[in-house]
């Protein structure tokens, strides 16, 4: 005959149960924290820079994202940098090269101005909120660095 206390189950915490409880507690941290979170995340092995997700090729720009694509049209190789984090591209893996001086379409869903730097030639060109480019012969392929204009 079963007692009253045998409806409880008084097996020992499972291997599946850590995992729901990690899954669980990961959901809801990175429900706290920046756009960018969840897919750093998933990124380990590839280490990006802070505020950077790697994009598929040709995929849309998300909101709230600074995008920058290797090609003409928005497409090949492409990364995604949230508003206010500076970014050296050549920290970006672009195939055998990087993506400093190797970008040649852009699209800034931010709500800020983006700043193209070109360390090279010491030029800084503005992207404005809500603008996208494709760059000029005399200067595709040129950018080096991302940095902001947040006011």
């Amino acid at each position: 005959m079963k007692g009253d206390n045998d409806m409880f189950d008084q097996r020992p915490i499972t291997t599946r149960t850590h995992r729901t409880a990690a899954v669980l507690a990961a959901a809801a941290a990175t429900a706290l924290l920046p756009f960018t979170a969840p897919a750093l995340a998933d990124q380990s092995a590839d280490a990006l820079p802070a505020g950077v997700v790697k994009l598929s090729d040709g995929e849309t720009c998300p909101t709230a994202t600074l995008c920058l694509y290797r090609d003409y049209g928005r497409s090949g190789p492409a990364y995604g940098i949230g508003a206010g984090y500076t970014v050296d591209l050549s920290e970006l893996p672009m195939g055998v090269r990087t993506a400093a001086d190797n970008i040649s379409s852009w699209v800034n869903q931010t709500q800020h101005t983006a700043v193209l730097v070109d360390r090279d030639n010491s030029r800084t060109r503005p992207l404005a909120s809500s603008q996208s480019m494709e760059e000029p012969m005399g200067s595709n392929d040129s950018v080096d660095e991302i940095s902001w204009q947040l006011s």
